[in-house]
């Protein structure tokens, strides 16, 4: 006998149709609330970084006989370059571990435009994560609390911008609004997308940025944002799945508006 259908079952196509970052979501609700540490992208970051630096010194090992051939000047150049790259990268993961435990400004350059180590390495650290069982969605996590330990205050003028996600349940979107009036500097856009996002910033010109958002969106919109205007981004809970009735911590929120006015981010 054929199958047949009840009147409540729904077919695939008239699930909801999610944002651009969630198009390979399956429909199950998995990780609805994510805890992951700044320890888990620390670990991996290590992991990669030690990766780097055994290969270099292993290239060092062996392409160092045929530099030798072009004479000991050229092969003295050639070994200290690579120990001085060795040497930078093993630093910078020093400055980033003592920025996290004593909360002090030691790698600002992490954030500086002119530095793209700390974006550059987020790819490798996600792909070797990957491969113990840690999610897309969970390394991005804590990335993001690393990067938000890293934000210094803003050095110029202008207002506070709170980005919102359309997804937020009503009762916390209200919520946030009302936090928001709290202070004169802070003006608050629901961002549905992207490019309006983008817009919503270089109409504001905001001296720096609070965001609500999922860690997929939050990441793409640091690494653009972050190196320009200081940035702190807060993951939302999904217990219904991506892009709806999604829920934030107001204590959270709050903390990094006053964080923005001189008061510390926790």
């Amino acid at each position: 006998m054929p199958e047949t259908t009840k009147p409540n079952d729904k077919p695939n196509s008239k699930k909801r149709v999610l944002g651009d970052e969630w198009v390979d979501w399956n429909g199950e609700i998995v990780e609805t609330e994510i805890k992951e540490s700044k320890k888990t992208f620390l670990f991996f970051s290590l992991l990669t970084l030690s990766g780097v630096i055994i290969l270099a010194l292993l290239f060092l090992y062996f392409a160092l006989p045929r530099f030798e051939l072009f004479g000991k000047t050229w092969a003295i150049i050639f070994t200290i370059s690579i120990l001085v790259l060795a040497s930078i990268l093993f630093l910078w993961y020093l400055l980033l571990l003592f920025t996290m435990l004593f909360k002090q400004s030691y790698i600002k350059a992490c954030l500086d435009k002119n530095s793209i180590l700390f974006f550059f390495l987020l790819p490798y650290v996600s792909k070797l994560a990957s491969l113990f069982g840690i999610s897309r969605d969970r390394i991005n996590h804590s990335f993001i609390l690393v990067s938000n330990c890293l934000v210094n205050l803003p050095d110029k003028n202008g207002p506070i911008l709170a980005l919102l996600p359309r997804c937020l349940r009503k009762d916390i979107l209200i919520e946030i609004k009302r936090i928001c009036e709290k202070f004169p500097d802070v003006v608050y856009h629901i961002a549905p997308g992207g490019n309006i996002a983008r817009k919503q910033v270089a109409d504001t010109s905001p001296r720096a940025i609070v965001a609500i958002a999922c860690e997929r969106d939050l990441l793409s919109g640091i690494q653009e944002i972050a190196p320009k205007i200081p940035v702190i981004g807060i993951p939302n809970r999904r217990p219904e799945g991506p892009c709806k009735n999604t829920v934030v911590s107001l204590e959270e929120f709050e903390s990094a508006l006053k964080f923005f006015q001189n008061q510390q981010f926790s």
